[in-house]
């Protein structure tokens, strides 16, 4: 995928308010002006002074936002800011702008890219190129999870809302009607989130369900790990929970379970609970 020019989105002129802010048009960005190093020279016959050339490029993790049909999207984006640029972000304003994205509705990543494109590119008063990539493309491979592992990512299912939803569990034969040999498989998300309950952010995970018994109903599973998309818990519980809802509701013979979120102030938490003894592994993946 390119990346997403903001010239056909953004008016060829901007003019900031009287204040000397940047013009919003309806976001929550608040730009702040670039201070930029004095000219110096050393003699009369210097050379002239260089401008530099260049970007800023700003990698987001987390950026999530619904499909027409309310089904949640992750993905991984590259911000491209021209390092001449009047205005920039900072940090932690940008974070709240992305997470506003959380619950609007996009017909493509195209789409999603055109709109914050356009969008930054109107607040920073400058061409800001935007490409995104599925983040179950961007992870590739998932912790204790090989090539193997088969992603639920693609089931047409929508959000579950109002929280944790076990009951939507349930086993491939009791959907089908028809009885299942067990099997082994690692089936893996990457779409699972939850919220903190002390600082109410929002913490984005990859988890992985390894196990063995009667086939899980994936759509079921997807939805499930969807459902905790509004519930508000610490990472260490939401794994506990995924972990005995799983063993309690589908009764596989041997379940590991296991996700790992992404990087926060520096440090990132990744829970696995088993049914038996299951080896250490510390495989990051991309969005940590």
């Amino acid at each position: 995928m390119t990346y997403h020019d903001s010239r056909a989105d953004a008016p060829h002129e901007v003019r900031p308010p009287s204040d000397g802010r940047p013009l919003t048009h309806q976001t929550v960005i608040h730009p702040i002006r670039r201070t930029r190093p004095p000219t110096q020279t050393t003699s009369l016959h210097a050379s002239p002074a260089v401008v530099p050339r260049g970007y800023d490029l700003w990698n987001h993790y987390e950026v999530a936002w619904l499909d027409m049909h309310e089904r949640p999207q992750i993905a991984v984006a590259e911000i491209v800011i021209p390092c001449d640029s009047p205005y920039t972000l900072e940090m932690s304003d940008a974070q709240r702008y992305f997470l506003t994205l959380r619950e609007q509705c996009f017909e493509s990543p195209d789409a999603l890219e055109a709109h914050v494109a356009g969008e930054l590119s109107r607040c920073l008063q400058a061409y800001v190129l935007v490409r995104t990539t599925p983040v179950r493309q961007a992870v590739r491979t998932t912790a204790a999870c090989g090539p193997g592992a088969e992603s639920l990512d693609l089931a047409p299912v929508s959000v579950v809302r109002g929280g944790v939803s076990a009951h939507v569990l349930c086993l491939a034969s009791d959907a089908d009607g028809a009885l299942a040999s067990p099997i082994r498989e690692c089936l893996v998300s990457d779409l699972l989130s939850v919220r903190c309950p002390l600082t109410g952010g929002v913490d984005y995970g990859t988890v992985w369900f390894d196990y063995t018994g009667a086939p899980i109903c994936r759509r079921a599973l997807l939805a499930y790990v969807l459902s905790f998309r509004d519930s508000a818990m610490l990472i260490e519980h939401c794994v506990d929970t995924l972990f005995s809802d799983v063993l309690t509701r589908c009764a596989p013979t041997r379940l590991a379970v296991g996700a790992r979120f992404t990087r926060r102030y520096g440090l990132d938490i990744n829970p696995v609970r088993s049914t038996h003894a299951i080896a250490l592994t510390n495989l990051r993946t991309i969005r940590q």
